[in-house]
């Protein structure tokens, strides 16, 4: 999903962020948590399962985000999306369950295919 000015998205990127947009509120509103953060196809993106099977590429907006989820899941906490807010760069997602004194933001690049 490019970033900017949403004028200059093509079809194929508005149908991904509709696409994405419509499976959120299910996740937020039922707590689902994440399973797996893993290396994504390309450098800098980060590959996340959720527990109910939804799978999607990342990257953080934050110096040091995916980590922060990384050492989350590696001590056992519960982290779930928080809330999400589409803007003109895309989609946020805005992680709870991350310690930390600041909040974790990750980007969605798009939609991926579970295993």
């Amino acid at each position: 999903m490019p970033t900017g000015d949403p004028e200059e998205w093509t079809a194929a990127d508005r149908a991904r962020v509709d696409r994405l947009q419509v499976l959120l509120p299910g996740l937020v509103s039922r707590r689902v948590p994440f399973r797996l953060v893993e290396p994504g196809p390309v450098g800098g993106v980060a590959r996340v399962r959720m527990a109910d099977g939804t799978a999607f590429l990342a990257v953080s907006a934050s110096p040091a985000a995916l980590s922060r989820v990384l050492r989350a899941l590696d001590t056992k906490h519960a982290v779930v999306v928080g809330s999400w807010e589409r803007s003109a760069g895309g989609l946020s997602l805005f992680l709870s369950g991350v310690p930390g004194r600041h909040p974790v933001t990750l980007l969605l690049v798009g939609p991926d295919q579970p295993d």
